[in-house]
């Protein structure tokens, strides 16, 4: 069920679309987001390939992914939770159309504001005939190229003329959702997409098509429920976890508050002693007191799996240690068993403020149990060589993990810059352009803070008005990376800022960047009108290893793409849309051979573009 060893799955794969499908629209969440890893879900959505696709190394087929994928991705996230990529191309203006940053308001007894925190997938997909299935996918993980082990529950569903109120609580979150989108065009037209999905889910029956599980609950947190007031652990649903006794309880979550596992602990006293395990990280378990949670045996990751990754990765750059990421509760009364998998820590933030998303499943004590899960867990017995957790003992000692704390004040500091609605406008300056970034409440305190357009190394100190001066076209963007340090630790992150002027021909601008010369044109053509992606691209690596070596003349080109546009014409004419604005893009560079564009012109009024 959910064996570290063997029960794998990749992201890419649980989000590309089925066979003889290809996606209409997607609505995802995560709290913190890596750009490169949202090119990624491009590759896997547009293409259907692996996020770790030798692909995501072609600049065309990135390049094309992004442009396939922009009008039809929704990706909303906590602003100021964008994590800075290690390399900047400007290809990220394509990213610009599908990310919307979430700033939570405050709620009525909470000191703090909430965190827009859940993991989550809503993507239609339609086949040839237009027939749509969709897939909801309910994860742990965030979009980010972390190491650390996630929890992911996906099902698909049918469109029928019967009715069904299953829906109601994902309509609910998409509706939260919308309000964070922007009001230009772009936003626009994502809203009347996901406008289109709202009026069509109560309709769509999901199949859990398990033996273990019989029927699903879906539970968002922390958002307005459409029956009135808002939706939290008070909900029906959630009763079995937060409010009834129990006999067995299973809790895996990173993050801990003592008050919560205290309660946790209380009731499991009520009806006999019950069976009560949590698995947890190292760094949380100072948070906890022996006596609040004297009925708990205790797990933690073996030391020797979390430096693993640093053992096979002593060349890179970057070395990551890897530790439990996953949120899951396994709950038992008598026969009933239930398993809360989602984005929901065993924290106080978490279950009385943040915004959330987890799924029930139902299922009965034959099928699930503390034993059989903890089993799966520990990969057989728990004295099993190949168990990667050990128990640990509160008397050892843990302390809470102070640095950690420290870096989350300075992530903190970015998410109030990003409250303070900054704003910036473009302005022309001959052949360039000057960028002016308004912060109209900035206050300094007592951090140093750095602001940069994303895709310049033009760096200036925050303050109310900060100027960047004469940037070229690929230089601009929303994105804009904030730097805070407190002279030990510095913090990173990307914040999108409404900026005003940007010109509209920016993304013509990169695609000119990667298609650079008539070898390069003919390459993505080539691509363009492939069986399928990954072919193109072998195809492509062959005609480059030819080029170099032979130094073909282009017009050898004609003979095959003839062919191949012939081929296309029957089977796929829409492609000739792609075609035509590769064209239009790049005309202006002189990079279209002429002979191509005479070859080009007569297919066009075939297909009556």
């Amino acid at each position: 069920m959910l064996n570290p060893n063997i029960d794998r799955l990749d992201y890419g794969q649980v989000i590309a679309p089925p066979a003889g499908f290809k996606p209409e629209f997607a609505i995802g969440t995560t709290y913190s987001l890596d750009l490169d890893a949202l090119t990624g879900v491009s590759i896997a959505l547009g293409l259907s390939e692996d996020t770790d696709s030798e692909l995501m190394k072609n600049p065309i087929c990135l390049l094309e992914a992004l442009r396939a994928t922009g009008d039809k991705v929704a990706l909303f996230c906590e602003g100021g939770q964008i994590h800075s990529p290690e390399k900047i191309t400007p290809l990220y203006i394509l990213l610009e159309k599908i990310v919307f940053q979430v700033s939570t308001t405050k709620r009525r007894g909470i000191a703090k504001y909430p965190s827009f925190h859940p993991k989550f997938w809503l993507i239609k997909y339609v086949d040839s005939q237009k027939t749509p299935l969709y897939r909801v996918v309910v994860l742990s993980r965030n979009l980010t190229f972390d190491r650390s082990w996630d929890v992911t529950f996906c099902m698909d569903g049918r469109v029928s003329s019967e009715k069904t109120t299953k829906n109601a609580p994902v309509i609910d979150f998409i509706n939260y959702l919308s309000e964070s989108l922007t009001q230009d065009e772009n936003g626009k037209a994502k809203k009347k997409a996901i406008r289109a999905i709202v009026r069509e889910l109560p309709n769509v029956h999901f199949e859990l098509n398990s033996q273990e599980f019989y029927d699903f609950e879906f539970l968002p947190l922390g958002i307005k429920s459409s029956r009135g007031g808002f939706h939290s652990i008070n909900d029906e649903p959630f009763k079995p976890l937060f409010k009834d006794s129990f006999n067995e309880i299973l809790i895996m979550s990173p993050f801990l508050s003592n008050s919560v596992i205290k309660e946790f602990n209380d009731r499991s006293k009520k009806i006999g002693k019950a069976d009560c395990m949590l698995f947890t990280r190292a760094m949380s378990l100072g948070k906890l007191k022996p006596n609040d949670c004297s009925n708990f045996r205790i797990f933690k990751i073996k030391d020797e799996i979390i430096d693993g990754e640093s053992a096979i990765s002593e060349n890179q750059t970057q070395i990551q240690q890897q530790d439990i990421h996953a949120k899951m509760f396994m709950v038992r009364k008598y026969s009933d068993s239930y398993l809360y998998i989602g984005s929901l820590n065993a924290s106080h933030n978490a279950i009385t403020g943040n915004v959330e998303f987890m799924i029930l499943l139902k299922s009965k004590n034959r099928y699930l149990n503390s034993a059989k899960l903890s089993e799966s867990l520990f990969n057989g017995s728990e004295d099993e060589p190949a168990n990667p957790f050990m128990e640990v003992y509160l008397n050892d000692n843990f302390f809470e993990d102070e640095e950690s704390e420290k870096e989350n004040q300075l992530d903190g500091y970015i998410k109030d810059l990003n409250r303070m609605n900054p704003s910036a406008a473009v302005v022309p300056n001959g052949e360039y352009y000057d960028l002016c970034v308004v912060f109209q409440y900035f206050e300094k305190g007592d951090y140093d803070v750095n602001i940069s357009p994303l895709l310049s190394n033009k760096t200036e100190p925050l303050k109310d008005t900060v100027l960047f001066k004469s940037l070229n076209l690929t230089q601009l963007s929303q994105f804009y990376k904030i730097s805070v340090t407190d002279g030990k630790r510095t913090v990173s992150r990307i914040i999108i800022i409404p900026t005003e002027g940007l010109p509209d021909e920016r993304e013509n601008a990169v695609v000119k960047s990667v298609v650079k010369d008539e070898d390069c044109f003919y390459r993505y053509i080539a691509f363009l009108l492939g069986d399928n992606y990954i072919i193109s691209a072998l195809e492509n690596d062959v005609h480059n290893e030819m080029t170099n070596e032979t130094k073909t003349h282009k017009s050898a080109q004609i003979p095959p793409l003839y062919e191949k546009m012939l081929q296309t014409m029957s089977a796929s004419p829409e492609r000739f849309k792609e075609i035509d604005y590769l064209i239009k893009a790049v005309s202006s560079d002189g990079v279209v051979p002429e002979e191509f564009e005479k070859l080009y012109n007569t297919f066009k009024k075939a297909v009556k573009l």
